[in-house]
């Protein structure tokens, strides 16, 4: 479960707390798209099964109610530990940008 946090913690890194919002958003985003492929891949598998239970013997009704339930992380907890910890790097491209239009 989350605490509270002080806004001082989030933006150690940042130049202030939008900028500290926004970087933490896209990577819970990124998170987010990354426990989405292991839920897919997760229920493919189990349909899978389903399917060759299917053709041996008719599956009772219980069998739906004991479906495996993928327990994940939050993916804003995950973003904003990440954040506290300096694991997230960040840049905005801009030096690419001016570099090509030199060129």
């Amino acid at each position: 479960m989350s605490s509270t946090l002080q806004l001082t913690e989030l933006v150690k890194g940042c130049e202030n707390i939008y900028e500290a919002i926004v970087i933490i958003s896209k990577r819970a985003k990124q998170i987010n798209e990354e426990q989405k492929r292991i839920i897919e891949v997760e229920t493919i598998m189990d349909d899978s099964i389903d399917n060759y239970d299917d053709e041996e013997e008719e599956i009772e009704e219980v069998s739906e109610v004991e479906r495996k339930i993928i327990k994940l992380p939050k993916p804003t907890e995950m973003a904003i530990q990440e954040m506290l910890s300096g694991k997230i790097q960040w840049d905005y491209g801009i030096e690419k940008n001016l570099e090509e239009r030199d060129n």
